[in-house]
């Protein structure tokens, strides 16, 4: 047994860390939950439904799964608060505002477009600002020196 601090819980990292990446971090898991959503579905659909070409849209829903996957451990890092996360994050909303744009002036869906444009944005903006950093930087230091105590 030894007598460090036990270590705290991955949601304890979060609460550590500034209220906006908070936010983002939400954000990134929304976008996660609609990422894997969509691939389940595309893939539900290719299997179970009457699609035109069946291997198609299971390869396409197999390849959203594998990206929804990736999505899923950047979310999990930002929730752990691991300095990693933060570059996969900012390119998943990198995607998010392509979307975005595409929801605006391809689909005449403005409303979406809008929004999804907002909040790949604000990801970006809180994920890219120096005092995150910092904040992740400090946590990560802490986590270093609580190893190499223990």
């Amino acid at each position: 047994m030894t007598d460090a601090a036990p270590a705290p819980s991955a949601f304890g990292a979060l609460r550590s860390l500034p209220v906006s990446f908070r936010i983002a971090t939400g954000f990134v898991a929304l976008e996660t939950a609609v990422g894997l959503g969509f691939s389940l579905y595309i893939l539900g659909a290719s299997v179970f439904g009457d699609p035109s070409d069946e291997g198609k849209g299971i390869s396409e829903g197999l390849y959203l799964l594998v990206l929804g996957l990736g999505m899923l451990a950047t979310t999990v890092g930002l929730v752990r608060g691991r300095r990693w996360s933060r570059s996969p994050a900012i390119t998943i909303n990198l995607v998010v505002l392509g979307i975005g744009y595409w929801m605006i002036s391809g689909s005449g869906r403005w409303a979406f477009g809008v929004l999804i444009l907002a909040v790949g944005l604000a990801s970006i903006v809180i994920l890219g600002r120096p005092s995150l950093y910092q904040a992740l930087e400090k946590l990560h230091q802490d986590r270093v020196a609580r190893e190499r105590g223990a």
